[in-house]
């Protein structure tokens, strides 16, 4: 019998999900999301959520239900920390059924933690996350980036973009005078059987392929999405808003940009983070590579897991 949790990673538009619904139909598995966008709520479109969310709180895609999903209000946090305690309560549950796991996600730091565990990072010290803040309206996000990039290069270059995680980081190192990068350094495997298989396709296949999701996305609902969810009372600075896609859409119904301009910046910003992506997966210990291009990936899996 399967006993082994399955991970299936890599960068955005790599065709993960498609393989782990395939793979959990012929290993009677279930899916675990490790997404730290599609945790939040109604919004679908611009998380490129599939299936359907039933009245349980569990999305079902073609049957095969996908856990995480579905679980915050838009303004809400959820730390790696606590994915990693969530996502192991729901893999012993399912063990426990005679399930197999499949973690599935592009969320490096969610599949990190949830592997090899990360040193709990210190609370947030209002007084000092207020302090950069204030920096941040008087001179810029930059200043506070470049800050960051000299005590922290490696936090800043992963985080490029992120205003929240730029903040984070910086409030850590200002915090305690370590760097995000250290405490998030441990790498001790877990005691569990598993096998990680990340998918990379062709770098100049996988950027049109995300230059046509993301047009896709604002022409089918995205924007109308966004629209809904602050006319709910959520706030455009709320956690679920600030990422790539949803704020560029934000600056497009604040008449700051054009729809050309709102498609244009979506798509670089995806490609660079699908870049990001691309360069934390190659460099995580005990994965097994799938070559994204070719067909049959679901047996190329078979072949590795027992």
């Amino acid at each position: 019998m399967q006993k082994q949790t399955i991970i299936i990673s890599g960068p955005t538009a790599s065709g993960k999900t498609a393989v782990a619904v395939e793979l959990c139909k012929k290993i009677n598995g279930e899916i675990i999301s490790a997404d730290s966008r599609q945790i939040y709520k109604y919004l679908d479109r611009g998380t490129n959520k599939e299936g359907v969310l039933s009245d349980n709180g569990i999305r079902y895609i073609s049957s095969v239900p996908q856990h995480l999903t579905d679980i915050i209000e838009p303004n809400c946090k959820y730390s790696t920390k606590k994915f990693e305690t969530d996502s192991e309560q729901i893999e012993k549950e399912l063990l426990l059924k005679g399930k197999v796991p499949v973690v599935t996600g592009g969320t490096g730091l969610y599949i990190k933690s949830f592997l090899y565990g990360l040193d709990e990072l210190p609370d947030a010290d209002e007084k000092i996350r207020a302090e950069i803040q204030k920096e941040i309206e008087e001179k810029g996000l930059e200043s506070v980036y470049q800050k960051l990039l000299k005590a922290d290069p490696v936090s800043a270059e992963k985080n490029k973009g992120n205003t929240q995680r730029i903040i984070r980081a910086f409030e850590i190192y200002k915090l305690t005078g370590k760097t995000m990068t250290e405490f998030l350094n441990k790498k001790t495997k877990k005691n569990r059987d598993f096998r990680h298989f990340v998918i990379f396709k062709d770098r100049e296949i996988l950027y049109k392929d995300i230059n046509n999701r993301c047009k896709l996305m604002v022409n089918s609902g995205m924007i109308e999405e966004t629209e809904k969810v602050l006319k709910m009372g959520f706030k455009k600075d709320s956690p679920a808003l600030t990422g790539v896609g949803y704020k560029n859409i934000i600056s497009y119904l604040e008449n700051k940009i054009t729809k050309k301009e709102l498609i244009d910046i979506f798509s670089a910003e995806t490609r660079q983070y699908a870049k990001r992506q691309i360069t934390w997966f190659k460099s995580q210990p005990d994965i097994i590579v799938l070559d994204g291009s070719q067909k049959g990936l679901v047996d190329d899996v078979l072949k590795h897991v027992s």
